[in-house]
């Protein structure tokens, strides 16, 4: 009796991963996202047709953009098995810094730099708080959750500080250009976000960075055992988040016309969303960058569909949570799918 129970319990985890295994289960796992867009679309169809009007879904995207730079800027941290909780603070902070540098006197004591001047030392400032918190992480050993976070209420501290709790704008032409101007007709933010996610997808699939980023998310004693520099790579992986996220707030001044230190909220929940929607595992080591496009697409056109149905706030916002789950399901079934019998 006892023998045969010990021969016939552990099929049942075997019999789950080979059904995982069969090519239509494995099709709607790596595709996840892209059928759940597809699903989405064909429900607009018949509810909201509205939804597809040029003018409405150029709108869609060029709200999406901010989102998308933060979630391409969390997902290079979760990838090297990481995580960074300061992306949409030193969005606000380096969005407020700049506008101070570049503002008159009279406004909160502001520096009137020319508007350019103010856009490099804002990316400067991005990319040295990201390094900031990579170094700390890597090289001092501290927790990335309490790092991040300790960043992360400091610059919202100093963002009220510089600009007096006023907002800072308006801002000339040449500033706002990459937040809400065009070239042909073809809005400037789409534009930078397409590139973006172009740049980034060369980088993390044909680049030594890509291979070694994946490399530290998926094993750091095996990377580190190859020959990797496990601390460098996730030092440039924090700088990365730290410089696309103060081009975010670039981005977001730019449209707004003004920074505030309120400018933004939520978008740390929704980037962590993106990520993980798109495939990143949190656990490091997995993503794919145009399943990542997805991710932000996806959560973007549902937010964009309820709100044109005229659905309770409170429900989109539930609708986002569930979208999170069914994507940490799908993680874990691709996990399972791949592990040893």
């Amino acid at each position: 009796m006892s023998s045969t129970m010990k021969e016939t319990a552990p099929t049942k985890a075997p019999a789950l991963k080979q059904t995982l295994r069969s090519p239509f289960v494995s099709l709607v796992l790596d595709n996840f996202v892209w059928i759940l867009i597809m699903i989405i679309l064909i429900v607009a169809v018949f509810t909201t047709p509205i939804f597809f009007r040029p003018s409405n879904l150029i709108n869609l995207l060029v709200h999406s953009v901010v989102l998308a730079l933060l979630v391409l800027a969390e997902s290079i941290c979760l990838i090297s098995g990481n995580f960074d909780l300061s992306i949409e603070s030193i969005l606000i902070f380096t969005a407020v810094f700049s506008a101070w540098l570049i503002v008159p006197h009279e406004a909160a004591s502001g520096l009137n730099l020319s508007p350019m001047a103010g856009v490099l030392i804002m990316l400067l400032l991005g990319a040295a708080i990201g390094a900031f918190n990579g170094f700390m992480i890597a090289y001092v050993k501290m927790n990335a959750f309490i790092t991040t976070l300790a960043v992360s209420i400091i610059l919202i501290g100093s963002c009220v500080y510089i600009s007096r709790g006023n907002t800072l704008g308006p801002f000339p032409d040449s500033y706002t250009f990459m937040g809400d101007g065009r070239i042909g007709g073809f809005p400037v933010p789409i534009m930078l976000m397409i590139f973006m996610y172009a740049l980034f997808y060369v980088v993390l699939n044909f680049t030594p960075f890509g291979r070694k980023l994946y490399a530290v998310g998926g094993n750091k004693n095996a990377a580190q055992a190859s020959g990797i520099n496990v601390k460098r790579i996730v030092l440039f992986a924090y700088l990365l988040s730290g410089l696309i996220s103060a081009l975010a707030g670039w981005v977001l001044a730019g449209r707004q016309g003004a920074a505030v230190s309120h400018m933004t909220r939520d978008n740390l929940l929704y980037a962590f969303a993106g990520a993980v929607i798109g495939g990143v595992s949190p656990f490091g080591g997995e993503g794919k960058i145009l399943s990542i496009l997805g991710g932000v697409i996806l959560l973007m056109a549902v937010n964009k569909l309820l709100v044109i149905s005229h659905v309770n706030p409170f429900l989109i916002t539930g609708m986002a949570g569930m979208i999170i789950l069914m994507a940490m399901l799908v993680l874990t079934l691709r996990k399972l799918k791949f592990m040893e019998s």
